[in-house]
């Protein structure tokens, strides 16, 4: 074998570690190199010139030389590599030189667009420092071996390791731990992909970003012998349960950069060694909400005075970092005068490293069933402080809401709709809900004490007239008028076809049900009464719920349901 295709051979080896891959971007490299650092004078030296990156010049100069002449060359090439979405770029000038005379020589120093490449020293022999072997006569021999010393397609097959590493391999339930997996190669790469994606069985899995490496990655030595280490995946998996947890071996099908024109690259299987990991239990302690981390918790009311029968909205916030997602739960709310709706979850997370970094909110719509001051309680969070290594137990401060006008503390006031009965369970329907009436004429005071008198006395002598017929109240043997049936389903038609908003079209509803039924009877348990009371529920919740989607499907179905019960037992 000759010196020149020994020489070839290190100066490809060099080219492989130096186009590894990198961002293309403005900045780019420059290096040169020699097969042997001491020669003898009928020995052949080969010079390799690399340039790595986009912005390097077209024309790349051959660099001074001392006691040193060009024998052939530049042999010019240039390769593109992909690794983990980056781009490597690189192009070669090769020359093959020999020494003019015993002594020392040299390869001047080479500068290009503010990048340089020192100069490197070659002592020069009497004679040879090899044995030379002349060149085997092949009628059929590559014209390119003895130029650049190598023979179509791979000698040997490629150095190329993948691994996976855990963050830490002792840690709690619902402590993040980072998975990372790395390529050690000494040949260029152009992709990798996982074969079959690992099942990380008792783990809750979380994509990271795809880590930032260095252009020249680093310098690894496996088993005697050196590498460069790129890193090319990261996963954030946070423990389910206790005991000895196993990240399994994962497969990846290595896609290999062509290393000349007769090679057409391939593709290579290699495999990560599974990696075991201790799981230890957290302690338990009441209340304790399973959240890992560092967390703050929070309540607070989106205003401090409401009208009486308006909404008030409830949030309560955790934001930290740790297993947020894990917090799947917000508090029991429970608010002496007021009744709390089910919560509508927000949550603004991130993934990080550390875990998972942000806030979830929970939001809850509280509407007050008495006048005066309502106190919303403190509100209990637990979590396990990693850092502490324990449990820790916080509440959020008491808020007070003040709820103005109504019928006083003691009990809810009734606010009556177009002259229907009040509200089922204390619940007023607001007055802007109600039907427009017609204006009535300017009366004089004294006119107007006599309506208002006689009026009194006709209310007196109907209700008299009530109870002595012993008129039962829903769920007894009364049935609405036919008036009131008609009317109770005309807000029915209308919620379930006007284009409103869904405060007025549950109002209609309410009314409806109202208009058709009357008050309910406290102790009522027919099938009828609860059928109401199910379709007044929904229908307040309804009203008082955010605004976070479009409920005109929901105010249909109410309607439609509302309106059988009416035909039925109206």
């Amino acid at each position: 074998m000759s010196r020149l295709a020994a020489g070839a051979r290190v100066a490809w080896l060099v080219t492989a570690l130096a186009v590894l891959p990198a961002l293309a971007e403005a900045a780019f490299t420059l290096h040169t190199e020699v097969d042997a650092r001491r020669i003898g004078v009928e020995d052949q030296l080969q010079l390799t010139i690399t340039v790595e990156g986009g912005d390097a010049p077209d024309e790349i100069p051959l660099p001074p030389l001392t006691n040193l002449e060009v024998v052939s060359g530049p042999f010019q090439s240039s390769q593109m590599s992909i690794v983990n979405g980056r781009i490597s770029q690189s192009r070669t000038h090769t020359y093959v030189l020999r020494s003019k005379a015993v002594g020392k020589a040299e390869v001047g120093a080479l500068t290009i667009g503010g990048q340089t490449a020192p100069a490197i020293a070659i002592e020069v022999v009497p004679g040879s420092v090899g044995q030379r072997q002349p060149p085997r006569q092949d009628p059929f021999r590559d014209p390119f071996e003895e130029m650049l010393g190598r023979r179509a397609g791979r000698t040997a097959p490629p150095k190329l390791l993948v691994t996976a590493t855990a963050s830490r391999t002792r840690l709690r339930v619902g402590e993040p731990l980072v998975v990372t997996y790395w390529i050690d190669t000494q040949t260029s790469v152009a992709d990798m992909q996982f074969k079959e994606p690992p099942q990380f069985a008792g783990f809750w899995v979380e994509d990271l970003e795809r880590p930032q490496a260095s252009p020249a990655g680093e310098t690894v030595t496996v088993e005697g012998e050196t590498y460069r280490r790129f890193p090319v995946l990261r996963k954030l998996l946070f423990p389910t349960k206790a005991g000895g947890l196993v990240i399994p071996s994962a497969t990846f099908r290595v896609g290999l950069a062509r290393q000349s024109f007769f090679d057409a690259g391939g593709v290579v299987e290699r495999a990560t060694k599974p990696v075991t990991v201790t799981v230890d239990p957290l302690p338990e302690a009441p209340g304790f909400s399973g959240a890992v981390g560092k967390f703050r918790a929070s309540a607070s009311l989106d205003r401090g005075a409401v009208p009486f029968g308006e909404a008030a909205t409830l949030r309560f916030r955790v934001e930290g970092t740790g297993n947020l997602k894990w917090i799947d739960r917000g508090p029991e709310v429970a608010i002496a005068g007021a009744k709390v709706f089910p919560p509508q979850v927000k949550s603004d997370l991130g993934t990080t490293g550390e875990g998972i970094r942000g806030s979830r909110t929970w939001e809850f719509v509280v509407v007050p069933e008495t006048s005066g001051s309502v106190e919303v309680p403190a509100l209990p969070f637990s979590y396990f402080d990693t850092a502490a290594g324990r449990i820790v137990a916080t509440a959020t401060a008491p808020l007070s809401l003040r709820v103005e006008g109504g019928a006083g503390a003691g009990r809810p006031a009734a606010a009556p709709v177009a002259g229907g009965p009040r509200a089922v369970g204390g619940l007023p329907l607001r007055s802007d809900l109600d039907l427009p009436s017609a204006r009535l004429p300017a009366l004089r005071g004294a006119t107007l004490a006599v309506l208002v008198a006689g009026a009194l006395l006709l209310h007196v002598g109907l209700w008299g007239a009530d109870r002595l017929l012993g008129r039962a109240r829903l769920g007894g043997s009364r049935h609405a008028s036919g008036r009131s049936v008609r009317a109770a389903l005309r807000d029915l038609e209308r919620a379930a076809s006007e284009a409103t908003s869904k405060e007025r079209s549950a109002g209609l509803i309410e009314r409806a049900l109202h208009e058709a039924f009357g008050d309910l009877a406290d102790d009522d348990e027919s099938e009828r009464a609860r059928a109401v009371r199910v379709l007044l529920d929904e229908a307040r919740f309804v009203r008082y719920a955010p605004q976070l989607g479009d409920y005109s499907d929901k105010v249909r179905d109410l309607a439609a349901r509302a309106a059988a019960i009416v035909r039925r037992w109206a």
